[in-house]
């Protein structure tokens, strides 16, 4: 049987040379080259270190020729390493120029990605022989192949006059049509203007003291988005069942009272309704899935492979405290959990496209004060949660503040927008309606639902925004 050759990484040995060369008759190529390769770019050794030893000069700014860069290696005691100051002499003299630098820096980086998916590669055949469980072995093949992709992405300077003619034409689109810059609307007419809807790569915090309603208002979003705006919307629940969800869907939609859920009925109208709620959402674009320990990679790759197959406009991830951070920290510090968690959904945010809803938990100091109205310093290791999202609201139980201005039952509470990167921030008055399961603005209709209302008593059908605007969404084809 013949002898199988070993075979070698893919590099270019001259390409590294020639690159390392024109860095040395030119300080403006240095200062090109470095943001987009890092020494492991490299595949000799020494020419790791030569480059490390230019990288250590540069941000030194200090000069960086053979002299210089000879120095550094002495100190670090590498210079033998290398070949001698011999070996960095003849860098300097391998090119008669630094124009083709480019073409070289090219070829070293093509050659370093190749060896990158040749490594992670050899990382989920081993894996795959080791774990046995194929979702996720395929999971962190992803990963490893997005991380590798991540480092190709390289934006340079560029003039400000790019930018500006694209913020004018956007302004001359607007100024024809308002909604050219609309993101994605969730139903509640204040918060859609201000705003002007969730746009893509935004990540927003909603946020409240437990049992208080992120997650019944995260449906209510989802809800609205998916029926009236015909939105694909992801949900992510790591605290309850798809089924929990499901049955909130299902008295949010309907307009079911949860205790006809829950406790059963035989009233004829109650079934006609949910038989009519259930095909509405049968044909909406809600997914759910509800892991839990899910972490930030599980969830992009899950989303990625939704937008390929149907389509992705927003993401709901019920709630923040209860993920898993793909880094297992050293030293189980939880704020720099959190910040690597929060840093990895924003950065999710963006690369998919969308925005990102993530629900978080208060903690209780706004309990301790006079004004229970929460703060951003009320948010459960706050620091990167804050730094990181885009918009933060709270959902504020104001029912002992104010009197109902209304004769319903409903409970009073506030949605307090305390942070808004692009826009406005203030206090919308909404209610809560326990038995649906359900907010909305005070006098306005905010659940775009068929309202089939057989079910509901008098006093409880709110007014339609628009006369037949919400039937006209649910006509029968």
């Amino acid at each position: 049987m013949a002898d199988k050759k070993a075979k070698i990484l893919p590099n270019d040995l001259e390409a590294e040379q020639s690159l390392l060369g024109c860095m040395f008759l030119s300080q403006e190529v240095c200062a090109d080259i470095f943001p987009s390769l890092n020494p492991k770019d490299f595949y000799s050794n020494a020419h790791q270190k030569i480059y490390q030893a230019m990288l250590d000069n540069y941000y030194k700014n200090v000069a960086i020729d053979y002299i210089t860069v000879s120095n550094v290696l002495t100190q670090k005691g590498e210079i033998e390493e290398v070949g001698g100051i011999g070996y960095i002499t003849d860098l300097t003299n391998f090119v008669p120029s630094a124009a083709n630098y480019k073409h070289y820096a090219e070829i070293v980086r093509n050659a370093s990605v190749l060896r990158q998916v040749i490594e992670a590669s050899q990382k989920t055949i081993n894996e795959a022989f080791e774990t046995g469980d194929a979702t996720t072995v395929l999971e962190r093949a992803e990963k490893y192949i997005f991380d590798i992709s991540q480092t190709r992405r390289t934006n340079s300077l560029e003039h400000i006059k790019k930018g500006v003619n694209e913020a004018i034409d956007l302004m001359e689109k607007i100024s024809i049509d308002p909604n050219a810059n609309m993101g994605v609307k969730v139903g509640f007419p204040t918060l859609d203007k201000m705003t002007n809807g969730f746009k893509p790569g935004e990540l927003i915090i909603i946020a409240a003291r437990p049992g208080i309603g992120k997650t019944t208002l995260a449906v209510n979003f989802a809800v609205n988005s998916a029926l009236k705006y015909n939105k694909y919307v992801a949900m992510f629940d790591l605290e309850m069942s798809a089924l929990q969800v499901a049955q909130r869907f299902i008295c949010s939609t309907g307009r079911v009272p949860m205790d006809f859920v829950k406790g059963g009925t035989k009233d004829n109208n109650v079934w006609a309704t949910l038989f009519e709620t259930k095909k509405i959402l049968e044909n909406s674009n809600i997914y759910i899935d509800d892991t839990t320990n899910i972490t930030p990679a599980e969830i992009l790759s899950k989303c990625r492979r939704l937008k390929a197959q149907a389509g992705l406009d927003m993401v709901v991830i019920d709630y923040l405290q209860l993920m898993k951070s793909d880094r297992v920290s050293k030293d189980n510090n939880r704020q720099q959990e959190v910040a690597e968690l929060t840093r990895s959904i924003k950065l999710a945010a963006r690369e998919l496209g969308v925005p990102i809803l993530l629900l978080s938990q208060l903690n209780r100091e706004s309990e301790k004060r006079t004004n229970k109205t929460p703060q951003l310093s009320d948010l459960r290791e706050s620091g990167s949660i804050e730094q990181d999202a885009d918009i933060v609201m709270f959902i504020a139980d104001i029912a002992d503040e104010h009197a109902s201005e209304t004769n319903d039952d409903a409970l009073d509470y506030s949605l307090v927008i305390a942070k808004h990167r692009n826009g406005m921030r203030g206090t919308i008055p909404i209610k809560w309606k326990s038995e649906f399961t359900q907010f909305y603005e005070l006098g306005k209709d905010t659940l775009y639902t068929k309202n089939t209302s057989k079910v509901q008593k008098e006093d409880v059908v709110l007014t339609p925004m628009e006369d037949g605007e919400i039937d006209d969404i649910f006509k029968d084809e």
